[in-house]
């Protein structure tokens, strides 16, 4: 199996997980937490694989077209350098962790399949961002994370300040992708790609007409996923969630 293959298989089976919790956990209880911890298991391993085989080496480029948007294709495209597979790595491994952790944290919770089928959705758009060569595909796995946050931190939904963090953490990022999602179209439209390694090329040659305003919009977006100032205030509200559960 080729290490491009390989590849897919990290983000992708977290996801089927998340899939089959959500459509079991109900009807076969039993099935949920096997469900929750081994796809995140096996996602782990075949990432250690690719990291393996990537060895610090040249990038691994792999892209189809998704459809024709004009002057501006988007890809499925993966992008496999160092940085990529180690994070990747990483971010299986956390999130293996907090999948075993919650079998036992959540034992009596009885929304633990949805919770559970959450931060497996929450795995797979973490690694696709990881993972991604093209910046659609990226903003995907982006706004999936911000819907599973949503989710993750009103699990407790029947308490009034689960509902108002949860609300506030959707608002407060949501503040911070606007600028973010600027950013990402005026990349493209300086060097004409959506594709991070031809964006790469082009910074490198100072192919960017406002790349101090482009950071600055980009980086509005990373201040709010991560509660980063002025927009790290929905953080502190966030505690009303499960204690294990992504932020």
């Amino acid at each position: 199996m080729t290490t491009t293959t390989l590849a897919v298989l990290v983000p992708l089976l977290p996801f089927l997980g998340a899939a089959a919790g959500l459509l079991l956990g109900r009807g076969a209880p039993e099935f949920v937490r096997p469900l929750a911890v081994l796809p995140s298991l096996a996602s782990l391993v075949i990432a250690a694989v690719v990291a393996a085989r990537q060895g610090g080496g040249p990038a691994i480029d792999a892209a189809t077209q998704l459809t024709p948007t004009g002057s501006v294709p988007i890809d499925l495209a993966l992008h496999l350098d160092g940085f990529a597979v180690l994070v990747a790595l990483l971010v299986a491994l956390v999130a293996s962790c907090v999948q075993i952790y919650s079998t036992a944290y959540l034992r009596d919770d009885p929304r633990y399949p949805s919770y559970a089928a959450l931060v497996s959705l929450f795995t797979s758009a973490m690694l696709l961002v990881v993972y991604s060569g093209d910046l659609m595909v990226l903003l995907v796995g982006w706004e999936i994370m911000g819907i599973c946050s949503y989710f993750l931190v009103g699990h407790y939904w029947e308490t009034p300040e689960a509902r108002a963090a949860s609300l506030k953490a959707f608002l407060v990022t949501k503040l911070g992708d606007v600028p973010f999602l600027i950013g990402l179209f005026a990349l493209a439209a300086d060097t004409g790609t959506f594709r991070i390694t031809g964006i790469l090329g082009a910074v490198a040659h100072n192919g960017l007409d406002h790349p101090t305003v482009i950071a600055l919009l980009l980086l509005a977006g990373v201040a709010g996923k991560s509660a980063q100032f002025p927009l790290h205030t929905w953080l502190p509200d966030a505690m009303a969630g499960p204690t294990p559960s992504p932020r």
